[in-house]
C-alpha cells in the first residue's frame, strides 16, 4: 500500500510528510519533475516510487488518478487550507525569481494546474478550487480511500492515525512551518554563536587578566580592557561565569528571535515552560550559553557555546563554539558537518561508518572505558567537545557519557548525526530524544 499526499503546495504538505515519517513511513516530500506530460506516469521517477511508502507535494497531486490505477488499495490524503491564507503563502513563494530557476517540466505542470507559472491571485484561486472539486468528485463514493486534512486549522493525529490504522504517537503533530526550518541558513546561527562568544571572552579576560584575548574593540580615550576593568563590579570579578552566561544567553536569544520569533528558546537561563505545554512543541532552540563553567573559572579553554534546533524531539541543526580557541563545529542533518579552526581553512567532517549499538557497546565494555576514565584536551572535560571530537574522527565512536543535560549534548548530537553517528540511550538502546521532563540524559552512547 502506498500513501499519497495529493494536496497542492503550501497546504501543509511538509508537515504531512514529517508526520508520516514519525509514523514510520519512508516518505518522499517534493519528488520534483524532469519531464511532464499530462496523465503520463512516466513523468515520475519509478525507481524513487519503489523506494518509498509515502509521497507528498509536486508532482503527486497532478497524477492522483493515474496513481490510483497504478497502485490499487492506496490511501490518498488531500491537505486543504483556507483560501486567503493559501494565496498569501503562494504569493510569497511562487515569484518570478523562483520561476526563473524552475525547469520547463515544472512550468508546464503549473500551467496545467493554474494557467500560469508565476503567482496570479485570480488564476491560482480558480486553479485551487477546480483541483479540490475534482478530487472530491473522483473519490465521492470512496470515503475510506480519501482523507481531507486541514493541518493549518488544527487537524492532526486524531484524524490521520485512524485513517492509516496507526497508533497515535506521544508527540505533538508537526504543524510548525517545516519549510521555514529547511530554508534556514546555519551560517546565521554560526554568526550568533561567534557574537555570543565575545561576551564569554570578555568576562574570561577580566577574570584571568589577559587583555590580549579580548575582542578587538575601541573605546574613546582609553583601552577597551581598561574600560572593562573600570566598570568591573563585584559580581563580575568574583562570579564572572554567571554574568558571562547571562550576557551570552541574551545575545543568543536576540539573534535567534530575529531569525524566527515563533520558535522558543530553552536554556538553563530561560524562564520555565510547564512540561504539559513544552511537550507539545514541534520546534525549539536548546541553548547552553556556557557549558563547562569549571573550565571557564579554572582558566581552561574547554568551555563552549552550544546552540541546537530540536525538531520533534530530535536534534536537526547544531553549533558548538569554543571562543578561547576559536574552534567551531556545526552541522545539519542531511547537509553534513563542518569544522572551523583559527588559522585553518573550513573543512567538512567525513562520514563515519558505524556498527550496531550492541557490538559497539560490547567492545566498549571490553576496553574497560567509562565516562570517569576518559580524558580530553585540557583539565576539564566538555561533553559537547568530546562528542564533536568523535564526529571529527579523532576519537573512536564507542563512548558512553554517564550523565548529562540535554543542552550539553543536543548541538553536538546534531553534528554527530550529520556524519552518520548515532547517539543512543544506554538503557533503552533507542535513539536519544530531547524535551524530557527533567532535561536529563541518564546515560548515552555514541556509536
Amino acid at each position: 500500500m502506498k500513501i499519497f499526499g495529493i494536496g497542492l503546495s503550501k497546504t501543509g504538505t511538509s508537515s504531512l510528510a514529517r508526520a508520516l515519517e514519525l509514523l514510520g513511513c519512508r516518505t518522499k516530500d517534493y519528488l520534483g519533475i524532469e519531464t511532464y506530460a499530462r496523465g503520463d506516469l512516466n513523468s515520475i521517477d519509478r525507481k524513487v516510487m519503489a523506494e518509498y511508502d509515502a509521497f507528498t507535494d509536486t508532482p503527486i497531486p497532478s497524477f492522483y488518478k493515474e496513481l490510483d490505477r497504478e497502485y490499487p488499495n492506496s490511501k490518498f490524503i488531500l491537505t486543504v487550507r483556507e483560501t486567503n491564507g493559501w494565496l498569501k503563502s503562494c504569493k510569497k513563494q511562487f515569484t518570478q525569481k523562483l520561476d526563473d530557476k524552475q525547469n520547463e517540466a515544472h512550468k508546464e505542470l503549473f500551467m496545467d494546474l493554474y494557467g500560469c507559472s508565476v503567482f496570479d491571485e485570480q488564476l491560482f484561486k480558480k486553479g485551487y478550487n477546480k483541483f479540490v472539486d475534482s478530487v472530491l468528485d473522483y473519490f465521492q463514493n470512496r470515503p475510506h480511500d480519501l482523507l481531507i486534512l486541514d493541518i493549518i486549522a488544527g487537524d492532526g493525529w486524531e484524524k490521520l492515525c485512524p485513517f492509516l490504522d496507526k497508533p497515535i504517537p506521544d508527540i505533538a503533530f508537526p504543524k510548525a512551518n517545516v519549510t521555514q526550518i529547511r530554508w534556514m541558513d546555519i551560517q546565521d546561527i554560526v554568526a550568533i554563536a561567534r557574537h555570543a562568544g565575545e561576551e564569554l571572552l570578555t568576562a574570561y579576560c577580566v577574570k584571568h587578566g589577559n587583555k590580549n584575548l579580548l575582542p578587538r574593540k575601541k573605546s574613546p580615550g582609553t583601552s577597551f580592557f581598561s574600560s572593562i576593568l573600570a566598570r568591573c563590579r563585584y559580581t563580575i570579578c568574583n562570579n564572572p561565569q554567571n554574568l558571562a552566561a547571562i550576557q551570552a544567553y541574551r545575545r543568543i536569544v536576540d539573534g535567534l528571535t530575529a531569525i524566527s520569533p515563533t520558535i522558543p528558546v530553552i536554556s538553563p537561563h530561560s524562564p520555565d515552560i510547564p512540561f504539559l505545554e513544552r511537550r507539545k512543541l514541534n520546534h525549539f532552540w536548546l541553548v547552553d550559553p556556557l557549558e563547562n563553567e569549571e573550565a571557564f573559572l579554572a582558566g581552561d579553554n574547554n568551555f563552549t557555546i552550544n546552540i541546537a534546533l530540536i525538531e520533534d524531539n530530535k536534534p536537526y541543526m547544531g553549533v558548538v563554539h569554543a571562543p578561547l580557541t576559536g574552534t567551531l563545529f556545526y552541522g545539519t542533518l542531511g547537509k553534513g558537518a563542518f569544522c572551523s579552526e583559527s588559522g585553518a581553512e573550513l573543512r567538512q567532517l567525513k562520514q563515519i561508518k558505524t556498527g550496531s549499538f550492541e557490538s559497539s557497546e560490547m567492545q566498549f565494555n571490553m576496553q574497560g572505558a567509562s565516562h570517569r576514565q576518559r580524558k580530553n584536551v585540557g583539565n576539564v572535560t566538555n561533553t559537547a567537545l568530546l562528542m564533536c571530537s568523535i564526529a571529527d574522527g579523532k576519537s573512536e565512536p564507542m563512548k558512553t557519557i554517564e550523565k548529562s543535560m540535554e543542552w550539553q549534548t543536543a548541538a553536538a548530537h546534531a553534528i554527530a548525526g550529520a556524519v552518520g553517528l548515532k547517539v543512543k540511550d544506554c538503557d533503552t538502546k533507542q535513539d536519544l530524544t530531547y524535551n524530557k521532563k527533567s532535561f536529563t540524559n541518564s546515560c548515552i552512547a555514541i556509536v
